[in-house]
């Protein structure tokens, strides 16, 4: 029996394009449509080789694949459903990428978040489910986490009505767009030090 296709997402670009990535049903899992998905990526091309990434919501754990597919050296999924955390392992034997980590772990809980190997991350997506309003404690965690080194890039995925999210000192926007229902921004950190 055929996959559902609906629950299929592509890998757009990279050493592993036009792979599948197989994700269940689960609540407020929608990974990032490929447009937005495209345009976030072209925006990342010149910081994603020889990355350390972290996905802090992983999901389909799509955008991790995707950096690892275009250079990345070390992608760190984290997922808190265990059902969710199965399939993205599957996936990655699957895709046989072992430089992605699977961690089953709830993001937003203070000293959660795991150490990479280089010490930092240079790119962190936190794109959580829009219903659950987990942004501000996931970027709140992220911030007091000291895994962010100078000039990391952090990308919030957002519902394009919500209101504004926490923007800790030192994190500067660089890209901001809307599309549809989704607000994708994009911040550099310019000081790692959080007040």
């Amino acid at each position: 029996m055929a996959k559902n296709r609906r629950n299929q997402v592509r890998i757009i670009a990279g050493s592993l394009r036009g792979r599948m990535v197989n994700f269940g049903d689960a609540s407020g899992l929608r990974p990032t449509g490929n447009r937005l998905r495209e345009t976030l990526f072209s925006w990342l091309q010149a910081e994603i080789p020889e990355s350390c990434c972290l996905d802090m919501f992983a999901g389909s754990g799509v955008l991790g694949f995707e950096a690892i597919s275009r250079g990345a050296n070390e992608v760190i999924l984290l997922e808190r459903d265990a059902t969710v955390c199965r399939q993205l392992r599957d996936s990655v034997q699957q895709l046989g990428v072992k430089e992605v980590q699977v961690h089953c772990l709830d993001s937003t809980k203070h000293g959660s978040l795991p150490v990479p190997r280089s010490g930092f991350y240079n790119i962190v997506f936190i794109d959580p489910p829009f219903a659950e309003n987990l942004h501000d404690k996931a970027i709140i965690n992220l911030a007091h986490s000291g895994l962010l080194g100078i000039g990391a890039v952090v990308v919030v995925e957002s519902d394009a009505r919500s209101d504004s999210l926490p923007v800790p000192a030192g994190w500067s926007l660089i890209k901001n767009k809307v599309a549809g229902e989704v607000r994708l921004s994009v911040y550099r950190i310019e000081n790692a030090r959080v007040s």
